[in-house]
């Protein structure tokens, strides 16, 4: 008989081959930083620990395949649409977004 695997078990197996063969990729860090974001707001406290430490190997990741501060900065960002492109969500509508000059 086969014992269980954890809950840390299966998020490891999960994200570990992604994050490491990812980790080159904006989109890929940005799409992981939002499935752990959103873990984070929906599961049990008790499964926080293990997503904290996913996260930080995640920014270890960042810090280590980036070298400019805008990529790192992106790569950083959640993106939960996984559609990539800049973040316009608190422009308004019809609008510049707000770190650009209007028309």
């Amino acid at each position: 008989m086969l014992s269980g695997r954890s809950w840390e078990d299966y998020l490891e197996l999960a994200v570990t081959e992604i994050r490491d063969y990812g980790a080159t990729s904006v989109q890929v860090c940005r799409r992981l930083r939002a499935l752990f974001e959103g873990l984070l707001a929906s599961l049990p406290a008790a499964c926080g620990p293990a997503l904290h430490a996913e996260l930080r190997l995640l920014d270890e990741a960042v810090e280590r395949e980036f070298a400019d501060d805008l990529r790192r900065a992106e790569a950083r960002t959640a993106d939960s649409q996984g559609i990539g492109g800049r973040r316009t969500r608190d422009a308004a509508p019809g609008g510049a977004p707000p770190d650009e000059p209007g028309p």
